[in-house]
Parts: C-alpha cells; sequence; structure tokens
C-alpha cells in the first residue's frame, strides 16, 4: 500500500526532473568526469537545464577558465538561438556560443593550407564522380547539366590553386571563388577534428567542455568526430547533449543518436511537459509511441486543454477552411483568442505555402527555384530584401506619417552622404545637406498619389541619388537579362520586380510577425493556440506525408524496404514532425488534415488513439 502511496505521490510531483540538474553537475566532478546525455522532451525545461548548467559552470570554474585562456563551446541550431543563450548568459566571455557551421569555422579557419589540400582533393572527387556518371549515363539534359557541373567545378579547381586564403560566412550566400560554402565547411572541420591530431589538441586545449543544445539535429559528420574525441580524451574532454530523438526533423542529424551514445556516458530524463495542457500531452505522447516508448507527464495544475482534428479534401478552399476551424475552436474552447488572426500560429509544413498564402510568393518563388540562396532566402539576410525591409520599410513609414524626424535620424545613420568624417572635409556642407534631401524627395516620390514601386524602382532610385551604400551587383540587376548572367542575379531581378508591399510581406513573415511560421521552423518554442496544418499537395517534397502517417495513402516499396532494414522512412519523419509541431501548443491545438481520402484519416486517427470521435469534424 505504501508503495502505491508512493507512486501516486510520484505522479502530482512537479518536482520530479529536479535530480537531473544535480547529476549533470556531478559530471563535471574532478574525481570522476563524464560526457552526457540529457533527454529533454517537448516542454521539459531544456534550456533551462542548460542555463543551470552555465551558471553552475561559471561559478565553479569561470576564473579558472578566464585565467587559462580557455573556453565553455556552446552550439546550438540557429543565429536566433544563438542570441537568446548568449543574452541569458549576460555575454560572459567564459562562454562561446554559436551555431555548428560558425564553430567549426572559427575551429579551421587559421589552417588554410590545409583548407586548399582538402579542398583540392574533394573537388577532384566530386569531378571524377561527375565524369564517371557522364560515360555511363546517356545524353539529355541531364548529361548537359553534369557537363556543365564538370565545367564549373573544373574551373573551381584552377582557381583554388592560386587562392592565398579562403573566406567563408556563416550567415552569407559564399558566392567569391575563394569562398567555402557550408557543406564543405562541416564536412571539413568535423573530418579535421577526426582524424587529425593538432586538430584535436586545439579543441580539447581551448573549449575542455563543449555543450550541444539541440544535438539530435547537430550534423551527423560532427557528432561522430565528437564521440571519437571523447573517447580518445576521456576524462580530459567532456561533451553535454542536450536532446530529444524524437524532435529530429532534419536529415543531416543523427539517426538513431540515443543508441551511438556510449554506455559509459551519464543518461539522466527529464519527464515532465511543464508546457502544455494535459490533453495535448496525452495527444504527443500516443503520436510518440509509433517511434519510441518515451512518454511525458502533465504538471498538476495543467489546464485539460483541448485538441480537434478537422478533415478537408485536398481540393477545398483553403482559406475557408482554416477560418471555420478557427471559429470552431473559439466556440469549443471559449477562447475568443482564435477569432483573432494574430492570436493563434498556423503552421504550415514548408515556406512557399506561407508565400502563397499571406501574398510573397512572386518574390520568393524565383529565388527558392534558383537554389542558390538556401538559408539567407529563410531567414531574410540577402544584401537587397534585407536593405529594403531594414531601412527603406521604416524611412517610407516615418514618411508617411509626417515624421521627419525619424526620416531625419535613418537618413543621418545609415546614408553616406551624411557620413560625420565626410562632412567635415567638406567645405560647402550646405550643398551636401540639400543634396540628401533631394535624393529622400526623389525616393519617397514613388509612394505619391498612392503608388506602390516597384523593390527594383526603389533601388535604381538609391542608386542613382547614391542615398545609400548598395551591393555591387545593383548594376546587374538594373540592367536587362542578357544570356550567360548568373543565376543569381536573374532570380534578384524576377524577384525584386514586386512591388514593395510583396516585399513587406515577406519581411514580416521572416521576421516571425505573421501567423505562419513552418513545423520545423518553431521548434522550441511555444504558443497558446496551434493550428497545425497538414497538406502535402501544397509541401512540393517528398520527405513528409501526411497522407500516408494518417493511412490514406499506402507505403512505398521503399517505406517497406526501410522499414525492414531500421532506416528512416517518410512515415517516421512525418510522425516526428507532427510530434514537433503538435506540442508548441500550451492551451488548445487545431489540426487540419486536407487529404484525398477523409475515412482513412478519420479511421487512422481514432485507431491510432490521437483523437477521439467527437474530437474529430469533416468539414
Amino acid at each position: 500500500m505504501a508503495k502505491e502511496t508512493s507512486k501516486t505521490e510520484e505522479l502530482f510531483d512537479d518536482h520530479v526532473d529536479d535530480h537531473v540538474d544535480k547529476e549533470i553537475e556531478e559530471c563535471f566532478s574532478k574525481e570522476k568526469p563524464k560526457c552526457f546525455f540529457v533527454f529533454a522532451g517537448a516542454g521539459s525545461g531544456k534550456t533551462r537545464s542548460l542555463i543551470n548548467t552555465f551558471t553552475f559552470l561559471d561559478s565553479k570554474i569561470g576564473k579558472w577558465l578566464l585565467a587559462n585562456g580557455k573556453q565553455i563551446a556552446v552550439i546550438t541550431y540557429t543565429n536566433a538561438a544563438c542570441d537568446e543563450i548568449s543574452r541569458r548568459l549576460h555575454y560572459k566571455s567564459i562562454f562561446s556560443v554559436s551555431t555548428i557551421h560558425s564553430f567549426l569555422w572559427e575551429l579551421i579557419k587559421n589552417h588554410q593550407s590545409d583548407i586548399k589540400t582538402w579542398l583540392t582533393a574533394s573537388v577532384k572527387i566530386e569531378i571524377e564522380g561527375l565524369e564517371e556518371k557522364q560515360r555511363r549515363g546517356r545524353g539529355g539534359k541531364t548529361a548537359e547539366k553534369r557537363a556543365e557541373d564538370i565545367k564549373k567545378k573544373t574551373e573551381r579547381l584552377s582557381k583554388i590553386a592560386v587562392v592565398k586564403r579562403f573566406s567563408y560566412n556563416p550567415n552569407g550566400d559564399n558566392v567569391g571563388y575563394d569562398s567555402l560554402n557550408h557543406s564543405e565547411v562541416v564536412k571539413m572541420g568535423s573530418e579535421f577534428i577526426e582524424t587529425e591530431n593538432t586538430m584535436q589538441d586545439i579543441l580539447v586545449s581551448k573549449y575542455p567542455i563543449l555543450l550541444i543544445d539541440e544535438s539530435q539535429d547537430t550534423k551527423k559528420e560532427l557528432v561522430d568526430a565528437l564521440l571519437t574525441v571523447c573517447e580518445k580524451y576521456k576524462g580530459k574532454f567532456i561533451v553535454g547533449m542536450f536532446g530529444d530523438t524524437m524532435q529530429r526533423i532534419y536529415l543531416d542529424g543523427k539517426e538513431n543518436l540515443a543508441y551511438c551514445i556510449p554506455d559509459d556516458w551519464e543518461k539522466p530524463k527529464k519527464v515532465m511537459n511543464h508546457r502544455s495542457a494535459t490533453r495535448i500531452v496525452q495527444l504527443a505522447n500516443t503520436i510518440r509511441l509509433t517511434i519510441d516508448n518515451q512518454q511525458q507527464r502533465p504538471r498538476s495544475d495543467a489546464a485539460e486543454g483541448s485538441v480537434r482534428l478537422f478533415i478537408a479534401a485536398s481540393d477545398a478552399d483553403k482559406e475557408s477552411i482554416e477560418k471555420q476551424a478557427a471559429r470552431i475552436m473559439a466556440k469549443e474552447t471559449g477562447d475568443g483568442g482564435w477569432n483573432e488572426d494574430t492570436t493563434y500560429k498556423s503552421l504550415i509544413l514548408e515556406h512557399h505555402m506561407a508565400a502563397s498564402r499571406f501574398g510573397f510568393l512572386d518574390l520568393y518563388a524565383p529565388l527558392n527555384e534558383s537554389k542558390v540562396f538556401d538559408t539567407s532566402l529563410r531567414d531574410g539576410s540577402i544584401f537587397e530584401l534585407s536593405f529594403l525591409s531594414k531601412i527603406i520599410s521604416p524611412l517610407i513609414r516615418a514618411y508617411k506619417a509626417n515624421n521627419e524626424f525619424e526620416v531625419s535620424r535613418i537618413v543621418r545613420q545609415h546614408s553616406p552622404l551624411m557620413d560625420k568624417r565626410k562632412l567635415e572635409k567638406v567645405d560647402n556642407q550646405l550643398e551636401v545637406l540639400h543634396k540628401a534631401e533631394n535624393a529622400v524627395d526623389s525616393l519617397t516620390a514613388l509612394w505619391s498619389n498612392d503608388n506602390v514601386p516597384s523593390c527594383l524602382a526603389v533601388l535604381r532610385s538609391v542608386h542613382e541619388t547614391g542615398l545609400f551604400k548598395l551591393d555591387a551587383r545593383i548594376e546587374d540587376l538594373l540592367t536587362d537579362f542578357t544570356e550567360g548572367e548568373p543565376i543569381k542575379i536573374t532570380a534578384l531581378r524576377n524577384a525584386l520586380s514586386v512591388s514593395f508591399d510583396v516585399l513587406e510581406r515577406y519581411s514580416a513573415y521572416v521576421t516571425d510577425a505573421t501567423r505562419f511560421a513552418t513545423h520545423q521552423g518553431v521548434k522550441g518554442l511555444e504558443f497558446p493556440r496551434v493550428m497545425v496544418i497538414m497538406d502535402d499537395t501544397e509541401a512540393k517534397g517528398f520527405l513528409f506525408s501526411y497522407e500516408k502517417l494518417f493511412g490514406a495513402k499506402p507505403k512505398t516499396d521503399s517505406d517497406i524496404k526501410n522499414e525492414e532494414e531500421g532506416k528512416d522512412t517518410s512515415i517516421m519523419r512525418t510522425a516526428r514532425l507532427f510530434y514537433v509541431a503538435c506540442t508548441r501548443a500550451q492551451k488548445s491545438l487545431a489540426a487540419i488534415a486536407y487529404t484525398e481520402s477523409i475515412e482513412a484519416v478519420k479511421e487512422t486517427a481514432i485507431s491510432h488513439g490521437w483523437f477521439t470521435e467527437n474530437e474529430i469534424y469533416f468539414l
């Protein structure tokens, strides 16, 4: 009887995970240092444990690290996460917080001769592979594309030979012949760590402790390299990984990470979900049963919460369906927040779905289809787009509001015409001021009589007046298309042909100022009300399939083969993605499935125990 009471008390113990932080601290003991992997599911307080670990280490060895010129390396997945962690650590110098790409580049950037040797060998292997495919393959467009790739890589190989110093920008496009691309830095850096004694010594000496957030999505090459170093430098190098294998949603993460962790690592688990209402935690647990047996418990004081599944035909009017679902959620939950677009989050599968629904597809599509912008398109860091949204948009808003002071402030801060050092050297400063005023007038005139100019027209005005400094490629963008010009220029010109208000909608999306976000992009975030939109027809991809997950489409031969071999399948990936999306919700969750087989989706949802019959609506 006593045991049963103890178990019951444990179920209502919201502090049941408190031991985890203590176990982590013990891993840093001088007598018995250990590497560790912390299992931390959705809403479990992973970030809090991470910050508690930093605070402990600062108090215990902070002075020693400073005195010896060492740091604690912290790797996380996004720049936003880096900024947040750095802020919470008060930017203390003993912590080096970075993304994977930045971390690896900092390690290898001074080893220029090694970079050249590795890159030369790598490009040669790529050329040989393409040439082999060319010999075996047939003609046609594929062969033409391979021939073009061989030509480009051969040209690059010849340029590599004369490069004196290679460059890399973790947040940029890296277009110069002396630039490395993102995948090269990851492969090269990981290989150096895994195989080069000197690099291992540098790593362990500079960063005796390395902590990894979102470790399930850390590049598999880097994980393998770090496991090698941990074994070799046991007791001298501590790696701590924080993550949840169920939330691995990127293909370049390490498969079956939990099973790759060595037996002598500490493996504390956090079982609480402090974020979500009880019904949402129950849903998450049943989704999780399709992948593993890890289960969470809600807080004792958690609200009951609500989940609903809305099923509609693939060809339905989606905007109408989603508004109808929101109205039903408002009525059933008694929560008026569902009646306002701005107070619930709509999670879509891919960025171009948001582009289509939020009205910036004409800008997004040419850039996305060119396949040369990658992350800079998704985070808004393409120079011309960033310039227009961060400088021109606020200037025009101030102009429309008749706020001359703010217009003047923006110009003084950003215009080379108003550079203090240059003004001091000018005899007639008044003439320069008039030039700046005329430049502003020329720009704002584009919006006269309720006109909305194209982004190219705005750039042309700025370029002609010299009001602001633009990227070197502006001349190419403002001329007509020419045969053989870089894909990047063509794509940018086509994208920037849209009206300025389209650019502003794009900017609102990438700065998270709309109700739309991707399933992947909200990992780690939380919202009171979440609408998960599952629509394979708009996804344009093969990595995820909600239709397969919900039984509306059969498994492919490839799915069956991968299942038999214990490999990842599109169904497993989608289940993990569904879990990530659903566990963003704190109070209530609306899942909308667009399908070609409404009854199959309903049957699967009920048979898996995800939703009950009275939680399902046909729209």
